[in-house]
């Protein structure tokens, strides 16, 4: 019996191996130099990163990643997660986020895809997997998984689609839904039903996100959230960070911040109308804030981005 077992274990860690592999040439043939590279299969995106200086820092949304080589590092709220080849990201709650690589050079870069999550999808397949047995509260919102063989595959399958791409639109639907349906099935399976499950405390706390998310720019209470979400004040204000990392109303400024930063770099605002366009009332606040969290003000850290196109 140990024999067999330590076979199996082998044989596993020999499929791994050979996925990473096919996955890596893939990224590589598909991602022809540095970079991001959105595809024509919905949601999947490549990235071929050569330095670390790249840093990503997004307000957050449903999504999972797969780490093909090179090493990765998460910030959320007051966590930072470490995670590399064979390992998975899953973000069952959307919230602002920053990630940095590690080691990557151009002789070994980074690479790794990302998927954007179906929230329909993840309650329609979490509705179907659904049992009896009680399920407790999530304690997080984001979770590092190693995916089973079946999962991994299941992410190179996507990348092997971009190879037929006159299909894409027939077998990119199927492909993605068997991985939403392996995501409610991995280790982090029952925290991700919890969060697809109307009528559940985190699924009420996922609506509050995405609404801050959307509604950024306005002003809310959270005791006007904590009821539309059926808990008391002092319960959601629990729950919301437990979940996303971040208070609410942390949580909306980290998303105004992120929103400004992509604003600016885009150039389509400059300060201050950045600042009244995600919801400031005064330019100097905001240059104080956005200095707090990218440690630089504004017009600064713009001259640093355009001079390390970083």
């Amino acid at each position: 019996m140990k024999e067999e077992s330590v076979l199996r274990a082998a044989l596993a860690l020999q499929s791994e191996q050979e996925l990473l592999q096919q996955g890596c040439r893939l990224i590589l043939q598909h991602a022809p130099a540095a970079g991001i590279f959105p595809t024509t299969v919905p949601g999947l995106t490549l990235y071929r990163i050569e330095s670390n200086e790249f840093i990503e820092r997004y307000a957050g949304e449903l999504m999972t990643t797969y780490i093909l080589s090179g090493r990765k590092t998460t910030v959320i709220g007051n966590r930072q997660l470490c995670y590399g080849p064979g390992e998975s990201l899953v973000c069952g709650i959307a919230s602002p986020s920053e990630f940095r690589t590690l080691d990557a050079t151009p002789e070994h870069p980074f690479l790794a895809l990302s998927v954007s999550l179906d929230l329909s999808v993840l309650m329609e397949c979490a509705a179907a997997l659904s049992d009896d047995a009680p399920k407790p509260y999530p304690r997080d919102g984001i979770f590092v998984i190693r995916p089973d063989q079946d999962l991994a595959a299941a992410f190179v399958h996507l990348l092997s689609l971009l190879e037929r791409p006159k299909l894409i639109g027939i077998r990119a639907q199927p492909a993605l839904r068997e991985l939403h349906a392996l995501l409610l099935d991995s280790p982090c399976g029952d925290a991700l039903r919890v969060l697809a499950s109307a009528g559940s405390e985190g699924y009420a706390v996922l609506q509050a996100a995405a609404w801050i998310r959307k509604n950024y720019a306005q002003s809310f209470s959270v005791e006007s959230l904590a009821k539309h979400a059926a808990m008391s004040a002092a319960t959601f204000h629990r729950r919301f960070r437990m979940l996303t990392g971040y208070s609410p109303v942390q949580y909306r400024k980290r998303v105004r911040l992120y929103e400004a930063r992509r604003q600016l770099l885009a150039k389509r605002q400059n300060v201050t109308s950045a600042a009244f366009f995600v919801g400031y009332d005064s330019t100097a606040r905001f240059v104080r804030d956005y200095k707090a969290l990218f440690g630089e003000p504004p017009l600064r850290d713009m001259r640093k981005m355009q001079e390390t196109g970083v």
